[in-house]
């Protein structure tokens, strides 16, 4: 086996493994962010105004995500948002789910990456959660 080929394995690895762990850990404050460009702002907007260039294609486009503190008596409902991602709890305002349920996304693709991570500590669902959480966290960030 060529020494670049092992090389170019372990980094790659070794990059899913720091990633796994600082999710699961909560470490690393990028990871709501970088999900949330790559799979909420289409919709919600860059900003969470509902102003995302797929939204405006939807039947009932996305509402604004920024007041949603405001609009629970100054409190962020962590609970709710963190279930809502995660397809646990349905929105109306969503019809027929059209907001992909990110938790079986999550969990699909942790599955599939556990083949990186043999001997890991770190369950797929706790990797999912995780993510779950640090998006919820980053819209967090979003309130007015």
């Amino acid at each position: 086996m060529n020494v670049k080929i092992v090389t170019l394995q372990f980094t790659g690895v070794a990059a899913v493994l720091a990633l796994s762990s600082a999710v699961a850990l909560g470490a690393d404050n990028t990871v709501g962010k970088t999900e949330f460009e790559s799979r909420c702002a289409m919709c919600h907007g860059a900003t969470g105004k509902g102003d995302g260039w797929l939204g405006k294609g939807l039947i009932k486009p996305p509402p604004s995500i920024r007041e949603l503190k405001k609009n629970n008596k100054g409190v962020f409902p962590m609970a709710a948002v963190t279930e809502i991602i995660d397809g646990r709890k349905a929105v109306s305002m969503h019809g027929p789910r059209e907001m992909p349920v990110w938790g079986d996304v999550y969990r699909s693709e942790e599955k599939a990456a556990s083949a990186a991570r043999p001997g890991a500590t770190t369950s797929d669902e706790q990797m999912a959660r995780a993510k779950v959480r640090a998006l919820a966290n980053y819209v967090l960030q979003f309130q007015d």
